[in-house]
């Protein structure tokens, strides 16, 4: 069996995917394969991967219905044949050691469930904006208030991410990510590896960068609901579920009061978050909130 499955969704990246995949393809560690998801693009990605698979056998194409990154990443995990998963964004770039640092180790400490490497942040001009490589807690106490771990970071063993795939609902989209995180954290550990392995270039493209306040509604929601339907969530993290949600909804009233259009529906949200959480009242995103909607 390979020891590492690259999945990297496509979706209208005909331009860029031909630099991302050079990237990966220069991996000091050969023993992986690359697989790539066409996610119904309308450009000419489809062709341009075609050509990459024709010359290099480590490459694998498929092409599906489009049905967002989360389902892109799950339908090349039904694919995949590494012991590892590792889901790489098109519009990155991974450095050659990437998979090096992860399989030693893996040499070192034995098979485990979940880990992630260390990365940077580059802005549009290849200027280091910061450096996502040491926390001050452990990755699943992180997790409970943010999300640092870019999705190119993370590693899950084959069996684990088959029995724990991304949730495909559209308006999750841009937390799809985050959600799974949490699901693995209250059921596995998360290893850090410190070493940097690949730079995120942050555009003004990136949907994280580009998201409504009505999606990010629509998608905190959700997010929320998630939480407090997930058992498992609740006995790994006692007394942090309303915490959690409570989070979600300032971040709705945040970016509600921002754009000065929503004053009823910030003062909801505020609301709902005292109702989860009473010690939301001093953290810094309400305060943040109450600050902008008055």
């Amino acid at each position: 069996m390979l020891l590492f499955s690259i999945i990297v969704p496509c979706y209208n990246r005909a331009v860029i995917i031909p630099d991302t995949v050079a990237a990966i393809l220069k991996q000091e560690y050969s023993d992986f394969e690359l697989i790539l998801v066409n996610d119904g693009s309308n450009d000419e990605t489809a062709a341009v991967i075609e050509k990459l698979a024709a010359v290099d056998s480590r490459v694998q194409v498929f092409h599906k219905e489009n049905g967002e990154r989360g389902a892109a990443r799950n339908y090349g995990a039904r694919q995949a044949r590494g012991q590892y998963l590792n889901f790489f964004d098109s519009d990155d770039e991974m450095y050659p050691n990437h998979l090096r640092v992860v399989q030693a180790f893996l040499s070192q400490h034995g098979e485990v469930e979940i880990m992630h490497t260390g990365y940077e942040r580059l802005d549009g001009q290849g200027r280091l904006i910061s450096e996502v490589c040491a926390f001050r807690e452990d990755t699943n106490q992180v997790l409970l208030h943010d999300n640092p771990l870019a999705c190119n970071t993370v590693f899950v063993r084959r069996d684990i991410a088959l029995a724990n795939p991304f949730v495909e609902d559209r308006r999750l989209s841009s937390a799809e990510d985050w959600e799974l995180w949490l699901r693995l954290a209250s059921q596995y550990q998360f290893h850090s590896i410190r070493e940097k392995t690949f730079c995120l270039r942050e555009h003004d493209g990136r949907s994280l960068n580009t998201i409504s306040p009505e999606a990010v509604r629509a998608r905190d929601e959700l997010f929320g609901q998630l939480v407090q339907r997930n058992p498992e969530f609740a006995h790994r993290f006692p007394g942090k579920v309303g915490q959690f949600v409570a989070d979600r909804y300032t971040f709705i009233a945040l970016t509600l009061a921002l754009s000065k259009q929503y004053r009823v529906e910030t003062a909801r949200y505020l609301w709902k978050a005292v109702q989860q959480d009473t010690s939301v009242l001093w953290r810094r995103r309400f305060l943040a909130s109450v600050k902008h909607w008055v």
